[in-house]
């Protein structure tokens, strides 16, 4: 007979489990079934069926692969088969006690129906998947395959909604019922809001709002959506992008369901949500260099899965940009909230959403007018907490001091306007090299307006200077292919990379200013704001 408290009371300091209320934490207990294993004996076998999260209770396991390689020591609290149960599919690595071992066996269906109920326990064994899988020595991830998938084949259950008449009271109910962390807001066939597990806790519970409210007034307005045959990488990134949850799909304009974070792991790879999603939860600059110690292998992962170099330099570009975010929600929660509006722009390559593995830094900042003088000292600090937290993060300082740590770089609207004004009419040398950089630039974080409002400004003012063009075209025209007088390459001859080519400097930066030079001259400018328009959670 089972001993139910003992049990509990093991659960409870287990990670991941402590995230679960007293019933849960009972419910998980009354789903466990105990095992005991002698030394040497078998758990699983590579290719079982595996029905259950497994936990040593006490004793050691050790996982190894197909070619008897070893994977992984457990030991007691260590779980073991989730990443098979999560996935549905068969077990990879054959499991072997060490010695004399408990096992406490959680049925699966109990197990899944706790992730649905707890989006923090969800979260832990999405995270545990992902450190599983950077671990083991498996095959290369399916990082391209996963790309190519449709978001709609995602979609793991029809439409969960209710009517924007009904009250909190009556979604919150209704979430309970059809055991989901999010529920889509309707106004007639047309998605309206959204509302999740974490706008009840924050914007009722914490408020102190009555249930009895109407439910539009916490949900969050105009949801993003995705259509069903976009690719799935299309869905990561404007989850990565804006920091989102859930997103809801359509298929020729009506709502078939919604994804989140979680379901990602039915693609079975090393994907970099999980490490957006752990660089969202830090709270200190170490913290967020610590979690980006991931990204290196994560990116060799999807280069071995043959990664197109599109998506691959939107998702290292979406990380940036999480990690710039995160650090300058650190900033305010030390320095207190901004002064007045702001925006932190990326410069570059980051703006381009196309930065490669190992990129400097290029941001600046622009904040509003007509504000006191002094507020400068606010962005100052801002700036400093930010560039050093990216530098720590890898992303070293600017060669050229290009950053939003150097006052040139950190302006009210206005004087930002006159610079980019002198720079187009007074076209001189240093003014052009400016422009490689600062003309391509979007919002990261903050108020975009103030970005676009800029952007109005280029796009008015550009144009009309046949001469500045000019020079940037000829500017342009120094570029040189890589290309012997017998079409060979031309590598490098000296320096730190010496025999080897410069794609990005010969190959990529020529095609880039070909492109901004047009894009001037037309009155466009590159918008890499988003893939779709909402804000979802």
């Amino acid at each position: 007979m089972k001993e139910i408290p003992e049990i509990e009371s093991f659960l409870k300091g287990l990670p991941g489990f402590e995230a679960l209320n007293d019933r849960q934490i009972h419910v998980a207990a009354r789903g466990i079934d105990i095992a005991y294993y002698r030394k040497g004996s078998d758990v699983f076998s590579i290719g079982d069926r595996n029905t259950s999260l497994n936990i040593v209770r006490s004793g050691a396991v050790e996982l190894k692969d197909a070619d008897d390689e070893l994977v992984l020591r457990l030991a007691e609290g260590d779980g073991f088969g989730f990443p098979s149960l999560m996935n549905a599919a068969p077990v990879r690595h054959s499991s072997r006690t060490l010695e004399d071992t408990l096992v406490y066996h959680l049925d699966g269906d109990v197990f899944q129906s706790l992730r649905r109920e707890s989006e923090d326990f969800d979260t832990y064994y999405i995270r545990a998947l992902s450190d599983r899988l950077l671990e083991q020595p498996v095959r290369p991830s399916t990082f391209k395959g996963a790309g190519d998938t449709p978001v709609g084949a995602l979609v793991g259950r029809p439409p969960v909604t209710i009517d924007r008449s009904a009250t909190i009271r009556q979604t919150t109910q209704a979430m309970v019922d059809q055991r989901v962390s999010a529920m889509l807001i309707m106004d007639g066939d047309d998605v309206t809001g959204i509302v999740t597990d974490r706008d009840i806790r924050s914007r009722v519970v914490a408020a102190g709002r009555s249930s009895d409210d109407p439910v539009e007034t916490i949900m969050t307005s105009s949801p993003f959506t995705l259509d069903a045959g976009a690719q799935s990488y299309a869905a990561a990134l404007v989850m990565m992008q804006k920091n989102i949850h859930h997103l809801p799909v359509t298929e020729e304009g009506q709502l078939i369901g919604m994804v989140s974070r979680s379901d990602f792991m039915r693609l079975e790879t090393e994907h970099p949500l999980y490490l957006v999603s752990d660089i969202a939860k830090q709270h200190t600059p170490d913290g967020i260099a610590a979690a980006c110690q991931r990204l290196p292998g994560l990116v060799l992962r999807q280069i071995e899965a043959d990664a197109d170099g599109e998506q691959l330099g939107q998702f290292i570009t979406m990380i940036t940009d999480t990690i710039t975010r995160q650090l300058i929600r650190i900033a305010e929660e030390e320095l207190g909230p901004a002064p007045c509006r702001f925006a932190w722009m990326a410069l570059g390559s980051q703006a381009r959403l196309e930065q490669s593995a190992k990129s400097d830094q290029d941001n600046a900042l622009v904040y509003e007018d007509g504000v006191a003088d002094d507020v400068d000292t606010y962005f100052r600090a801002m700036a400093k907490i930010v560039n050093d937290g990216l530098d720590a993060c890898g992303y070293v300082y600017c060669p050229g001091d290009v950053m939003a740590s150097n006052p040139k770089w950190r302006q009210d609207l206005a004087g930002w306007k006159k610079t980019f004004t002198r720079w187009i009419t007074v076209p001189e040398q240093k003014a052009l090299m400016h422009a490689n950089i600062f003309f391509d630039l979007r919002a990261v974080d903050g108020d975009e307006t103030l970005v676009d409002e800029l952007k109005d400004h280029i796009r008015d003012t550009a144009p009309g200077n046949e001469l500045f063009l000019a020079l940037m075209s000829k500017n342009a025209m120094y570029f040189q292919p890589p290309l012997g007088f017998f079409r060979q390459f031309v590598l490098e001859r000296s320096g730190e990379h010496r025999n080897t080519l410069d794609i990005k400097l010969h190959g990529i930066m020529p095609i880039v200013e070909i492109a901004r030079i047009r894009a001037l001259a037309a009155g466009h400018m590159r918008m890499s704001d988003g893939l779709v328009k909402g804000q979802n959670r």
